[in-house]
C-alpha cells in the first residue's frame, strides 16, 4: 500500500460515526453515575446538619410534652422542673410570687395522683415550692403592686387553702405553710399601715377597719380581697 492509499484509508475512517442508540446509552450511563455522585457529595452534606437539628428538636419537644404529666420520682420529672424554671425567667419580679404559688398548687394537685412510693417526694416538692413563693412574697412591696397582681395572689392562695384542706381530709399531712402565712401577714400588714397614712373616705376607712379585724383573725386572703375593693 502506497503512502497515498494509506492517507485515503485514514480519511475514510474519520467519516465513521457511532450509532445514535449507542451514543445515548453510553451518555446516560456516564452522566447517571456522575449525577448520583454529585447528589451524594453536594446534597446530603448540606442537609445532614439540618435533618439532625430537626430530629433533636423533635425528640426534645416530645420529652417536654410527656414530662408535663410526670410526678416527683418519675424519670422525666427533672425535665418538667427545667421547663418550669425556664418559664420563671420570663416572669417579672412583681408577678413571681403568684407564679410560684401556681406551681405550689400544681404540686398539691400531684398529691392526688402520687402513689404511696412517690408521696413523700411529692410532699417535699410542695414544701419547696411553698417556701420559694413565701420568700418572694415577703420581698414584695404590695403598696406599689397592681390590682391584677394582688388578685392573682388572692386566687392562688385561696386555691392553695382549699387544696390543703382536701389533702388533709384524706389523711395526708403536708405542713410547710407557716412560712407562707407569715409572708401573707407581712403583705397585709404593710397595706394596712399604708392605708393609715392616707386621707381616707368614709368607705375606705370602713374597709381599713375590716381589714384590721381580718388581720387579727389571720384571714389574710380575705383581707387582701377586701383591699382590692378600695383600689
Amino acid at each position: 500500500m502506497t503512502e497515498v492509499d494509506l492517507v485515503k484509508k485514514i480519511r475514510e475512517l474519520r467519516q465513521i460515526r457511532p450509532s445514535k442508540d449507542w451514543v445515548s446509552l453510553t451518555k446516560s450511563h456516564i452522566l447517571g453515575e456522575s449525577d448520583r455522585e454529585r447528589v451524594s457529595v453536594s446534597f446530603f452534606p448540606v442537609w445532614k446538619p439540618v435533618l439532625a437539628t430537626i430530629t433533636v428538636f423533635g425528640i426534645l419537644f416530645c420529652l417536654f410534652t410527656i414530662s408535663q404529666n410526670s410526678l416527683p420520682g418519675d424519670l422525666l420529672y427533672p425535665i418538667k422542673k427545667i421547663v418550669e424554671r425556664s418559664q420563671a425567667v420570663f416572669v417579672s419580679q412583681d408577678e413571681l410570687p403568684a407564679f410560684q404559688l401556681k406551681l405550689a398548687n400544681e404540686r398539691l394537685e400531684d398529691l392526688a395522683k402520687a402513689s404511696a412510693r412517690n408521696l413523700a417526694l411529692t410532699i417535699n416538692e410542695f414544701q419547696v415550692s411553698i417556701s420559694e413563693a413565701a420568700k418572694n412574697l415577703a420581698k414584695m412591696d404590695a403598696t406599689t403592686s397592681s390590682p391584677v397582681v394582688i388578685k392573682k395572689i388572692v386566687e392562688e392562695t385561696k386555691k392553695l387553702e382549699r387544696g390543703k384542706q382536701k389533702a388533709e381530709s384524706l389523711g395526708v399531712v403536708i405542713g410547710g405553710t407557716e412560712e407562707l402565712e407569715n409572708a401573707m401577714a407581712k403583705v397585709v400588714g404593710n397595706l394596712i399601715e399604708d392605708l393609715k397614712t392616707q386621707t381616707l373616705t368614709e368607705e375606705k376607712a370602713q374597709i381599713l377597719e375590716e381589714m384590721e379585724k381580718l388581720f387579727e383573725e389571720e384571714k389574710y386572703s380575705e383581707a387582701l380581697e377586701l383591699y382590692l375593693t378600695s383600689r
